[in-house]
């Protein structure tokens, strides 16, 4: 603000110089050099201010997407645990769930998750509804559409992301992969690894209704 005062009063004695030099119809060389140094003096001064005034309010403008721009301070990759609750569909013969990635979320559909959780019995084909009553349950991951692969970790990702490395011993795969609860599992899709882990099977009865898994963004 301050600056725009100072450049209006340049530019008011600018033009008071001007018209003086117009107007006067004696004007001595000592009179015309001290008014043009006056009027070269305000002309600076304009432009100075003016300079000064834009880059100012171009600074200011150029720190808020910055300060907009900042995040606040969040747990590191592998250390935060995600827990997903996936329902379970009731008109399949293997109940199952459909566990997205990236980002990790619920589907309706079991058959177009990037994993699929199902329950089976042993002994039961899929024409007979298995996991059903006091049935024995296997739960399994699946990538049936093919999108993911998924192998059990070499550790605990879930404090130590490198459990899920392949130069440390993980193998990936896209086929059938029985879970056991509370072992730590390894989810690779695109460029993200995951590390899973379902803490406990459900056991409600007469059928599973939801699956509680938990993720860690890896990387």
């Amino acid at each position: 603000m301050v600056d725009l005062v100072i450049a209006g009063v340049a530019v008011l004695l600018l033009v008071a110089v001007t018209i003086a030099v117009v107007r006067g119809e004696r004007l001595t060389r000592a009179r015309m050099a001290a008014a043009l140094a006056v009027a070269v003096l305000a002309a600076g001064t304009f432009a100075v201010t003016l300079y000064h005034s834009q880059a100012s309010s171009g600074s200011d403008e150029a720190e808020v997407p910055t300060a907009f721009a900042s995040s606040a301070p969040r747990q590191a990759f592998g250390t935060a645990v995600l827990p997903i609750d996936v329902p379970m569909g009731t008109g399949d013969k293997y109940p199952q769930g459909a566990l997205w990635l990236s980002p990790p979320r619920v589907g309706t559909n079991a058959y177009t998750g990037d994993i699929s959780l199902l329950c089976s019995t042993p002994g039961k084909d899929d024409k007979v509804q298995n996991c059903t009553g006091t049935d024995k349950r296997v739960w399994s991951a699946e990538p049936l559409e093919k999108r993911a692969t998924i192998g059990p970790a070499t550790g605990d990702p879930f404090t130590d992301p490198a459990a899920c490395d392949e130069g440390n011993g993980v193998t990936y795969g896209s086929g059938y992969l029985e879970l056991t609860a509370g072992k730590a599992y390894c989810l690779h899709r695109g460029g993200d690894v995951l590390g899973m882990r379902v803490p406990a099977f459900p056991g409600e009865q007469p059928l599973p209704e939801h699956i509680v898994v938990e993720l860690s963004v890896l990387r």
